[in-house]
């Protein structure tokens, strides 16, 4: 027996700190079958570190215990097991919802079949399969001579669907991630459920019933959301952009607390330059919405929007305009990029990160050393380069090592100038490094904003005038408190958010929210009061209600009634603010009608520009033919089922997982763990590393995780439409 012990970096799961892998002579050579010894009772455990796990947490499970595990250790393996059990059990719980919530058949939940759909009573007259049918041959009169032998074994037949299943995906040429959509099980359960016999529907059933039926059942997703509008306000979100065609879209969304909405996009190539135009096209949407309902408008910074949004406000004395703060702080970071420090890190990030990534051989070499792809920065998002930086930073040591070992010395790009260009990068402690460093302290706080108003897990307004607070406070910070060093960021930040980003919403947000009026720290400004009467004024309108809510609020302030339960008093801090007062703010009705609807407001415009690539998938030369009315149909459908899987994403994420890099469409070659397999990431990850040098194939990343240096952290294809502008509007 011999140790052999655990490659250095590519096993993460806590039993190696407590075990070693050794070979057993005549069995260690089963591929996927490891033996496992105990640090602490020398015992050699068969079956992987799964089975490790169980014998050190000592649960009886397939393994004896381990006799001689200090309790702390045991303690740590038991909570990790609970972790992954709990972290399981809500992925599958969350897929299964997705998967019921597109389902028709057989999914309980009620909807009748439509005209023309096949009704049959029984499973069994439906001839589902059982287990004599593997030796019962099914005699039809349109035998095909040239198909194969019926299957004899439940694998053999599962192997023969599959075939079937992906040719169908191979002739249409059909990405292979859409096997991971939940309405791609719905089907395919459904299919099984009915079992043999079931007419497959037509072309022309497609186009027409089928097509409105799901049309019925997004619309009842939507107005399951329009039915909260009134209560909780909304926000219209507009988002620019052209196509391929150079044409200017607009894309109109509604969005509040319970999800996000798409009303319509809008062909504005002749308004988008011109405010009074623009300011039309946005009081029509807003009179159709509800005036109101709207409590502010959307959009980016570009000048024109900006004239219509003040244009919008003269005439809608009740709403607001604000400029997209995703975008502003998108700015500023890209204002900060241009400093010499920071344009000089970023240049030369990108230059490796380039390098690296349009060479196969390079890639996969990097991959081999730091077990994880290098990040690459997005054309559409300037953030991104800093989270190269730190992507960058946190994979120094094996970008170092790689550059310093003998494959990189063998190879031939290390003969040639850029590769040795980018060795000297890497290997430069000097200059390069330090410039990475003080990056990443004069932009981490930044990121951090946006990663809160991009990600939208609850909603941003009432923490982004804090949090731009907190983020220039934690700058200075990082600098030393030298003033010298942080002014130049804070009046680029200042620029932004004084002039173009800040108003009174977020400021009466600020106030509104518990977290930052009832903390120690709480900034008393006096335009903070100037915003919250303002707000007031613009929103109430009728005086006795701002009367009734102006005396109200000291109740809020000094805590009196419901705000100091103690239920109440130990929530603040950790619930949304919205749902904090929806529990605690009955006793003041007027304030709490008014706080929820300023604190349920979006700061970001960011669910229009992340589904673009849904038109270019209805907006095809294949689809060219369609009638505007179909392909509105399927805008319709496909965006709203997206803004709703994302919604429901968010809500999932975990705190690793970056809002800022997660992908809504991954790649065909992805490397994604199955929830329903047994092994361990850590043997996975393995195995696909083991791909890589045995193959000499990229395996990409096996999860895409978040960038962590102590930070807290779309496509286009060609499409033609003729029939001038078009409307996708299903929502009256």
């Amino acid at each position: 027996m011999t140790s052999t012990g655990p490659k250095k970096g590519s096993r993460t799961d806590p039993s190696w700190k407590y075990g070693v892998e050794v070979e057993v002579p005549g069995e260690g050579e089963k591929k996927g079958y490891k033996y496992i010894k105990c640090n602490f009772c020398s015992r050699v455990i068969k079956g992987g570190v799964k089975r490790m796990k169980e014998h050190l947490a000592c649960t009886h499970k397939d393994v004896a215990p381990c006799q001689s595990v200090p309790l702390e250790v045991k303690n740590e393996i038991i909570q990790f097991l609970k972790n992954f059990q709990n972290n399981k059990h809500a992925y599958q719980r969350n897929f299964e919802e997705a998967v019921n919530n597109g389902a028709y058949f057989g999914s309980g939940s009620g909807i009748p079949p439509s005209e023309g759909m096949t009704s049959c009573p029984g499973g069994s007259d439906r001839g589902i399969r059982g287990p004599m049918d593997r030796f019962v041959e099914n005699k039809r009169d349109d035998v095909d001579v040239n198909a194969k032998q019926t299957p004899t074994s439940a694998k053999e037949h599962r192997n023969q669907v599959c075939a079937d299943i992906g040719r169908f995906f191979f002739e249409n040429g059909i990405p292979f991630n859409c096997a991971r959509s939940p309405s791609y099980y719905s089907m395919v359960r459904s299919i099984g459920n009915y079992g043999r016999g079931l007419k497959p529907p037509s072309m022309h059933e497609m186009s027409n019933w089928v097509l409105k039926e799901e049309v019925k059942t997004t619309t009842k997703i939507v107005d399951d959301i329009k039915a909260t509008w009134k209560t909780t306000g909304v926000s219209l979100l507009s988002d620019g952009w052209s196509d391929i065609r150079n044409r200017s879209l607009i894309n109109f969304l509604v969005n509040n607390p319970h999800g996000t909405v798409f009303l319509k996009t809008v062909d504005a190539s002749d308004c988008v330059k011109d405010a009074k135009k623009l300011f039309k096209l946005l009081d029509d949407v807003i009179e159709e919405i509800g005036e109101d309902i709207v409590v502010q408008v959307v959009t980016d910074n570009a000048s024109a929007y900006k004239a219509a949004g003040n244009l919008l406000m003269e005439k809608r004395k009740s709403l607001y305009w604000t400029p997209c703060a995703a975008h502003s702080i998108d700015l500023m970071l890209e204002k900060i990029g241009e400093l010499p420090q920071q344009k000089n890190a970023l240049l030369k990030a990108k230059k490796v990160s380039t390098f690296i990534h349009n060479h196969q051989w390079v890639l996969c070499l990097t991959r081999k050393f730091a077990n994880k792809d290098l990040l690459r920065p997005a054309a559409t998002r300037f953030a991104t380069a800093f989270l190269t930086l730190e992507s960058m930073y946190e994979l120094k040591q094996p970008l170092q090592m790689m550059f310093a070992s003998k494959e990189w010395a063998s190879c031939a790009w290390a003969k040639r100038s850029e590769g040795k260009a980018v060795k000297t990068i890497i290997m430069d402690e000097r200059t390069f490094w330090p410039s990475v460093v003080y990056s990443i302290k004069t932009t981490k706080p930044l990121v951090h904003v946006l990663r809160l108003v991009d990600g939208e897990t609850t909603p941003a307004m009432g923490f982004i005038y804090g949090a731009m607070d907190e983020a220039k406070e934690k700058i200075a910070k990082n600098l030393n408190e030298e003033v010298s060093s942080y002014k130049e960021i804070w009046d680029i930040i200042d620029a932004k958010w004084e002039q173009q980003l800040h108003r009174d919403l977020h400021a009466t947000a600020y106030y509104l929210n518990p977290r930052f009026r009832w903390s120690t720290n709480v900034s008393n400004h006096p335009e903070i009061k100037r915003g919250l009467y303002n707000c007031m004024a613009r929103m109430l309108k009728d005086p006795a209600t701002i009367t009734k809510v102006d005396n109200q609020l000291q109740a809020y302030k000094y805590k009196r009634g419901l705000f100091g339960f103690t239920s109440s008093l130990s929530t603040y801090q950790t619930r949304p603010p919205i749902q904090w007062w929806d529990s605690y703010g009955d006793e003041v009705p007027e304030l709490q009608a008014f706080a929820i609807r300023v604190l349920g407001l979006t700061c970001s415009a960011s669910a229009c520009e992340r589904n673009w690539s849904t038109f270019n998938q209805v907006h095809t030369k294949r689809r060219n033919r369609l009638s505007t009315s179909k392909m509105n149909d399927l805008v319709y459908i496909m965006y709203n089922r997206r803004l709703k899987y994302n919604f429901i994403k968010k809500l999932s994420l975990k705190d690793e997982e970056d809002p800022l890099i997660v992908e809504d469409v991954p790649s065909d070659d992805e490397w994604i763990v199955d929830p329903e397999n047994e092994e361990d990431e850590d043997s996975l990850s393995v195995e696909a590393n083991d791909a890589i040098e045995d193959e000499g194939q990229s395996s990409g990343s096996l999860k895409r995780k978040s960038i962590h240096v102590d930070l807290e952290e779309e496509d286009d294809s060609d499409y033609e439409y003729d029939g001038g502008a078009f409307v996708m509007d299903h929502v009256s």
